[in-house]
């Protein structure tokens, strides 16, 4: 009868010791997220810094030549966003809606920028987006 319990024993404590390291292996994935996420964030901050700040505010809610960036990916899509970003002039000239309606707004069109990846417009948006959310809870 000891033996049985001995093994239960032995049992419960594998088992809770395979429940630290499962959370110990989750906390490593959730921190190795976040540091991916924020070199996702220092990388879209370059590109931004690089290609868009002539026009747009680093302060994602406020205008400068060009309309405030924070939010626009819930405004728009990303394959929107990513031709627009690209290739803005065409957009319009082929009746593109909404470069129609952001020129008659008084906005100038965006310069195109053809050579951005879909990664460098992944980490601007995302750049873009945080800095967002960041700004508006402090």
């Amino acid at each position: 009868m000891k033996n049985i319990y001995f093994i239960f024993l032995i049992g419960i404590l594998s088992l809770c010791c395979n429940s630290k390291k499962n959370n110990q292996e989750l906390n490593l994935l959730a921190e190795h997220k976040n540091i991916l996420q924020d070199e996702s964030y220092d990388k879209g901050k370059l590109l931004f810094k690089k290609n868009c700040i002539a026009c747009h505010s680093i302060e994602m809610d406020k205008i400068k030549t060009a309309p405030a960036l924070g939010g626009v990916t819930t405004r728009r899509n990303k394959e929107w966003l990513y031709n627009y970003t690209r290739r803005s002039m065409e957009m319009y000239k082929n009746g593109d809606s909404i470069a129609i309606n952001l020129r008659s707004q008084g906005w100038a069109l965006m310069f195109s920028f053809p050579n951005l990846t879909d990664d460098d417009l992944d980490n601007i948006y995302y750049f873009v987006e945080k800095k967002f959310k960041n700004d508006k809870n402090h």
